[in-house]
Order: C-alpha cells, then sequence, then structure tokens
C-alpha cells in the first residue's frame, strides 16, 4: 500500500528518495543521511472499513550512523459474521502490526548499508500469528543529483500460527512465509526544483511492479507531486513551516485513485523535525 503521503504521492516511490522519517520502511540505508530528529505519523482515511496507521522516530547518530522505531498497524473492522443459515451472529475484525527496529551505518559518504528487524503480529478471529523477519537496504550516491537505492525486503519473514485452541488435537504450529521482494530505485534531482524517482520491485512469486513520481519544490515551502503507484495515479501536495524555535514540521496529503470498487484513497502525513 505504501507509507507516508510524500512517496506515496510520487508512486510510491521511496527506496532511493526516503531520507527521512519513513525510511525505516522504504530503506533504512537512508537514515545516516537524516539531518535532524524526525517524529512522523500517517493516517489513512480508506474504504471498505479499512485502517492503516503508522508513528515513527528516527534520528541521526553522529557521525555516521542513524537509527529508529517505528509501528505500523493495519487492519479490517466491521466484518459482520453470519451462520450457516445466514444470521447475523457478531462484528469481527481483524489487525496486523509491525513494530521496526532500524539502524544504517554510511561507510563512506556515497555509500551506506541499514538493516530493519520487524516483529509481527497478526490477529483474526480465534488465532494469532506471530514472527520475525528483517530488511536490508543499500544507498549509492555517485554524484549529489543522482541517488540509488536497492532494498532486500521481508528475508526469513513469517508468521507461525497455533491452531490447537481452533481445531484441538487436529491442531498444531503452521509456518506461512513472506515472499521475498527485492525493490530498485533512482532519484534524480533535476534541479533545486524538480525531483523525479523511479522504483522496480519483483517477488518470488512472480510479482513485478513498476512505481515512478515526481515532485516540485517552490521555495522549500510548497511541495506538489504527482506518480504511479503500479496501476494507480496518484496526487500529492505538501507544506513545511516552523513552529517553536528549531522544530520544523511537514505536513503532507496524497490521493491515491485505487482499483474498481476500492475507492480512493486519503492520507495525511505530519512529520515534526528538531
Amino acid at each position: 500500500m505504501g507509507l507516508g503521503a510524500r512517496a506515496l504521492g510520487m508512486g510510491n516511490t521511496g527506496v532511493a528518495s526516503s531520507a527521512d522519517g519513513f525510511a525505516s520502511y522504504y530503506n533504512p540505508a537512508a537514515l545516516p543521511y537524516i539531518s535532524k530528529r524526525h517524529l512522523s505519523v500517517t493516517y489513512y482515511f480508506l474504504s471498505l472499513d479499512r485502517e492503516f496507521h503508522y508513528a515513527g522516530f528516527a534520528l541521526p547518530l553522529k557521525p555516521t550512523a542513524g537509527l529508529s522505531v517505528a509501528w505500523i498497524h493495519a487492519g479490517v473492522s466491521n466484518i459482520q459474521g453470519r451462520t450457516f443459515t445466514g444470521k447475523l451472529d457478531e462484528i469481527y475484525e481483524t489487525g496486523e502490526d509491525v513494530i521496526y527496529l532500524s539502524f544504517a551505518n554510511s561507510f563512506h559518504r556515497k555509500f551506506s548499508i541499514g538493516l530493519s528487524f520487524k516483529i509481527l503480529n497478526h490477529t483474526l478471529p480465534d488465532i494469532k500469528g506471530k514472527g520475525l523477519g528483517f530488511d536490508v537496504g543499500i544507498l549509492y550516491k555517485p554524484i549529489d543529483l543522482i541517488t540509488i537505492g536497492l532494498q532486500f525486503k521481508d528475508i526469513s519473514s513469517s508468521y507461525t500460527w497455533n491452531t490447537q485452541d481452533l481445531f484441538e488435537e487436529k491442531g498444531g504450529n503452521y509456518t506461512e512465509r513472506f515472499p521475498q521482494i527485492i525493490k530498485a530505485g533512482i532519484a534524480v534531482k533535476q534541479s533545486k526544483n524538480l525531483l523525479i524517482a523511479g522504483d522496480v520491485e519483483m517477488s518470488d512469486k512472480e510479482d513485478y511492479r513498476v512505481h515512478f513520481g515526481a515532485e516540485y519544490i517552490y521555495k522549500e515551502l510548497a511541495y506538489l507531486r504527482v506518480g504511479m503507484n503500479s496501476a494507480s495515479p496518484t496526487l500529492g501536495a505538501g507544506l513545511a513551516y516552523g513552529l517553536l524555535g528549531n522544530l520544523d514540521t511537514h505536513l503532507d496529503y496524497c490521493a491515491v485513485f485505487g482499483l474498481v470498487g476500492e475507492g480512493l484513497t486519503h492520507a495525511f502525513s505530519w512529520e515534526f523535525k528538531f
């Protein structure tokens, strides 16, 4: 689905353009390049009773490293359960939560490597799954105007389900492994006012996706964005302003035109830099 209204507004690109509070998700190798501490939140307005939220904190560790802690929640509420005869039984909900612990180090001013350790939890009616996983990111800046990124996502990630409470003696432990995903991206700063980015991702399930987009910057105060998130067009805008003393904020919005029957998705992100 993507994370953060800025990256999502640019077509969900972020492997090479995420040196911000959302780096732990898109590419942890970008963490050494943030200059301030970032407190970031995202809220999605979704159709079909779906939920998606994010909160994270990232900070630079001088002289060459960066650290981040983040939480993601996704779920569906108001699911109507029915009996075998079709009568309304009760209302269910499901949810997935991920805790990110990310660290990265820049071994050269042009090259960095990052790691995200993930604690996974999935709750379904009458059953829960838990697991662990890893993401590894690489970032390379051959020149100041070009950034190249690579991410290996969901390494050894899986859910382990215990079905004994559900199926009694026929139950047991079942492991559900995540698809292994490789994402490659490039970001090119055409001028001080224009950034163009693109990502390509593929999984071991032969699923291929392309993301691309652009950001226009007006005097480091206002931002306009457009992109393609696979088959879904995206539009976005942002505003940067100061609050108190050394506290700067970014307020970003994005609209994603989803598939038929999915409706329009609205995402708002708010970043505090201090």
